[in-house]
């Protein structure tokens, strides 16, 4: 008998935020981390073309976040990740908070660095400002996740601490009705790497 494949509607946590689209993302971050990281202990001095890189670069810029997790965990932990994703898009099991916390991360952290980038510095926003960047947010790399912070672009401009990710992790403390302490246990492999 086949899998019976989980539909959208089924696969979203808390508020409706993990998405098949965003788990289908999630999964081929981990598996790229995987050849990455396959790659990286391939690589020799005379097989330069095995250097991961460049890919690393380009993981990092859709993923912030991701080499993070590509230097902490350990492969029985990413391979682990792989098989818990596969299992939600089958539909043989549910999302669960990390899933959701970690999409909700690149996501929103991706956006804040495109607000920030097209802030160009600027600490004081007002209304004039806002509706700016929402016109010009179509422009920009990632324009669906920086309009994540329209409305908001006075906390980009000016985070928590001057750190971008504290301000990540308080959206998505308060989307998900968690702590911020929390958030950042979901988030932020533990530093356990042994391989």
């Amino acid at each position: 008998m086949a899998a019976r494949r989980a539909t959208q509607r089924e696969l979203r946590y808390p508020r409706g935020l993990t998405t098949v689209d965003d788990l289908r993302s999630l999964l081929r971050k981990y598996e790229e981390i995987l050849r990455l990281r396959r790659a990286a202990a391939a690589a020799t001095p005379s097989a330069p073309e095995q250097d991961p890189r460049r890919a690393m670069v380009a993981l990092a810029a859709e993923f912030p976040g991701a080499l993070r997790e590509a230097d902490d965990l350990a492969m029985a932990d990413l391979e682990a990740r792989v098989a818990a994703l596969e299992s939600v898009l089958r539909g043989d099991e549910a999302t669960v908070p990390w899933m959701t916390a970690v999409s909700r991360f690149h996501t929103l952290t991706r956006g804040a660095l495109c607000a920030k980038r097209w802030l160009g510095g600027r600490k004081t926003i007002d209304e004039d400002a806002e509706r700016a960047f929402e016109v010009s947010s179509a422009t920009l790399c990632y324009p669906s996740d920086a309009r994540e912070w329209a409305g908001d672009l006075a906390a980009v401009a000016k985070p928590p601490r001057g750190r971008v990710t504290d301000l990540v992790f308080e959206r998505i403390a308060g989307e998900l009705d968690l702590d911020i302490d929390a958030v950042r246990a979901l988030v932020l492999a533990p530093r356990a790497r042994v391989d």
